[in-house]
This record gives structure tokens, C-alpha cells and sequence, in this order.
């Protein structure tokens, strides 16, 4: 099974498009430059988190779902959820999955 993933500038871009948002749109609302979502939307840049909430209303989610990556259909147990946000924790920490522990108390 193939597992694809949708990094965050594709998902930008995506729920810009289906809001019907232009760049420039996008940037007028959020008081940031075009040239800031065209940054965010190539990943060569990510929002700060004070524009996160701002961004995540006027494309009609959540600032977990734009941060998150989706997987393949079926990809929603927990163990697939479990490494799925062991790869983003490692991301953003700037190391390996293999490295990141998760532990999860219920």
C-alpha cells in the first residue's frame, strides 16, 4: 500500500483554490505579503502561529489539520495516527522519527 502525504505549502495552495482565494486575497485578510504565501505555499517558509488560527478560519479548518499530513484513505488508526505525528514531531524538532517517543496514558 502506498501512503501519500500532502505537506503543508499543497495543502495551502488546495484550500486557497476551493475558498476561491487569489494569493493577493489571502494576503490582504491575514495582513502579510504575497510574497509571504507564496513562501508558505512552496515551503520555503511557515506561518508563524499568532497567523495560524487567522489562516486556518479563512480556509474553513483547523490550524491542526493545516499542520498535519493526511495519509492514503483507511490511514486513521491509531498506530498509523501514532507515526504519522511521530514523523511531524520529529519535522519540527529537527530529528529523527526514530528518536521521538509517544506514550499514551487513558
Amino acid at each position: 500500500m502506498t501512503i501519500c502525504y500532502e505537506v503543508l505549502g499543497d495543502r495551502l495552495a488546495r484550500l486557497r483554490r476551493s475558498q476561491g482565494l487569489s494569493k493577493t486575497d489571502l494576503a490582504d485578510r491575514l495582513g502579510v505579503t504575497v510574497t509571504s504565501i507564496c513562501y508558505w505555499e512552496q515551503g520555503r517558509s511557515r506561518p508563524r502561529l499568532a497567523r495560524l488560527q487567522a489562516l486556518a478560519d479563512l480556509l474553513g479548518t483547523s490550524p491542526a489539520e493545516l499542520l498535519s499530513r493526511d495519509s492514503a484513505p483507511g490511514g486513521d488508526h491509531l498506530a498509523d495516527l501514532v507515526g504519522r505525528m511521530r514523523a511531524e514531531i520529529a519535522y519540527a524538532a529537527g530529528t529523527t522519527p526514530s528518536k521521538v517517543r509517544i506514550t499514551i496514558e487513558i
